[in-house]
């Protein structure tokens, strides 16, 4: 092209050369993530939210009861807003969380190339993209209905925002990351502590440009945040959602859970070939790192999760790729400079970082679908399990709508799918959604080896015959039909039997073939009819 010089047709080509490679990195990740698609039960819990505020204007998980049993307010909201435009919840949150998933591919690469000096475009600075597209602990949350891959895009393109020094953008999309997950400021406040130092010499000398400009950040950032816990304590009655009561009992877990929880995430990243690189770590790095040590801190703090692939460090997981992408390029320019071809090095690392990754998560998929029940490595729950657990509530409660009144109560273990597709009034028995239960005097949290992180909670019998559900199905059965005696067993003594439903085959997502789960049993207390559910008869499966 004419008046066009050779260096800006070079620059040109560049960019459009690392748009192309970025444009296939996203694509793999989308056929990665397209592998492991799944709902998991806890997202119905915000996806009945959601449903009540579309539909009647509260935000009540049983008519009539204010208590905050989600972490996730912007998400639900979201959510709600789909609901009132006829996409429902459990249709639009998988599009939601693979959006986000793939814009953290393309925000962590921005990020790196930021962190290498901005300017022209370095084609190192997809090296987290392509790292991140590979590994489960990123991909799997690009589904599951959860909020995970929303927060963590937030959270990157908030220091993003900042590293450019736009900080009003870092604010709100901080203070959105804090209202869809209040969790996601650890990571950022530490980030925006390693940079106050930049900031506080940018407004040395007097200046009150750069000073107007912090003082909207702030109020950009802290305003939604103070409103959502005013709006709190107004709704709700609460200065703290209903699940920190709930869940703060987590610390008894670090031994038993939480350390083998980052230990597990530490060796699924390969962290233990990644080793060497620690020793290009430079202060200049703690941008990146300390927020990472925070996050990891956080999820061993709280006990660790039972759900596979580091739902809790996602955030951690994303920084992680930016920071060996960043220690890569100091890497290269070190080995550069004795021997110039030795600067490929990290490129050649890179790629086989990437590729082993890709290799791992093969056989890790494989052994996920191979475990459609159950406990991956006897301690966490797999993709395969986790929908499966969902799909078969679902049908469940798509059979207790239609075939149980309106005004039956019943009470689980799994606040979500069950609750969500029924429309009944639940009782959740580890306390998520209910008032009282976090309260209630003498209530000892589990601990140990035989304990479930955030399930430490567990309604006595007495508190939820207090409340006189009409089927207990937290102390049922999945499978063939239990027998008389094992009724009589689950606490209610002679009076109880069973209400057990048959949904047929149900359709795997993988596979496409049809599965039989079992019957889903509940106990009812004889004398009390429940829909077709009666002593004299036996509709429904009960017996």
């Amino acid at each position: 092209m004419r008046g066009v010089s050779t260096a800006e047709r070079s620059g040109a080509l560049r960019r459009a050369g690392a748009a192309a490679a970025m444009v296939a990195i996203v694509g793999i990740g989308a056929a990665h993530a397209r592998a492991w698609s799944f709902l998991c039960d806890d997202a119905f819990i915000s996806f009945r939210y959601a449903e009540a505020l579309a539909r009647r204007g509260q935000l009540e998980f049983n008519p009539g009861e204010r208590v905050e049993g989600f972490t996730n307010l912007l998400w639900v909201l979201l959510l709600a807003g789909g609901q009132a435009l006829g996409v429902r919840p459990e249709a639009l949150a998988p599009w939601l969380t693979t959006a986000a998933s793939l814009a953290g591919l393309v925000l962590a690469a921005a990020l790196l190339q930021r962190l290498l000096g901005g300017g022209r475009w370095r084609a190192w600075a997809l090296t987290p993209a392509l790292l991140l597209a590979a590994t489960p602990e990123w991909i799997v949350w690009a589904s599951g209905g959860l909020e995970g891959a929303a927060v963590a895009a937030l959270v990157l393109g908030a220091m993003l925002f900042c590293l450019k020094g736009q900080w009003v953008g870092s604010a709100i999309c901080g203070a959105l990351a804090g209202l869809t997950r209040a969790d996601a400021l650890l990571p950022l406040g530490i980030f925006w502590a390693v940079q106050a130092v930049t900031a506080a010499r940018a407004t040395s000398g007097g200046r009150r440009g750069p000073r107007r400009r912090l003082v909207l950040a702030g109020s950009c950032l802290l305003l939604p945040l103070l409103a959502q816990i005013a709006l709190r304590r107004l709704y709700f009655g609460e200065w703290a959602p209903n699940t920190w009561y709930i869940k703060v009992h987590g610390a008894l877990l670090r031994e038993s859970h939480g350390g083998p929880y980052v230990a597990a995430w530490a060796d699924a990243l390969g962290l233990w070939a990644l080793a060497p690189l620690g020793a290009l770590l430079r202060l200049r790095h703690a941008a990146v790192a300390a927020p990472i040590v925070g996050v990891v801190v956080y999820a061993w703090a709280v006990g660790g999760d039972f759900m596979a692939y580091g739902r809790l460090l996602v955030v951690a997981t994303g920084l992680m790729a930016v920071l060996v992408g960043w220690l890569l390029w100091d890497l290269g320019a070190l080995a550069g400079r004795s021997w110039r071809p030795l600067g490929a090095l990290p490129w050649v690392i890179g790629v086989t970082l990437a590729l082993g990754q890709a290799t791992r998560a093969q056989r890790r998929w494989q052994a996920d679908m191979a475990t459609p029940s159950g406990w991956l490595e006897g301690r966490y729950e797999g993709a395969r399990a986790m929908d499966r657990f969902a799909q078969h509530r679902l049908a469940v409660g798509a059979w207790m709508r239609k075939n149980l009144p309106e005004e039956a109560w019943i009470s689980v273990g799994a606040a979500g799918a069950l609750p969500y597709a029924s429309g009944l009034r639940a009782i959740d028995v580890f306390g998520l959604t209910e008032p009282a239960l976090a309260r209630l005097p003498g209530l000892e949290p589990r601990r140990g080896e035989g304990a479930r992180p955030g399930h430490q909670i567990v309604a006595p019998l007495a508190y939820v015959r207090g409340r006189d559900p009409d089927l207990y199905c937290h102390l049922g059965h999945v499978g063939a039909r239990p027998t008389a005696a094992a009724a009589r067993r689950r606490g209610l003594g002679a009076e109880a039997r069973w209400a057990c439903v048959a949904v047929g085959g149900l359709v795997d997502r993988w596979s496409g073939e049809t599965y039989d789960p079992g019957e889903y049993c509940c106990l009812r207390l004889r004398g009390r009819a429940v829909g077709p559910f009666r002593d004299d008869q036996a509709a429904g499966g009960d017996g």
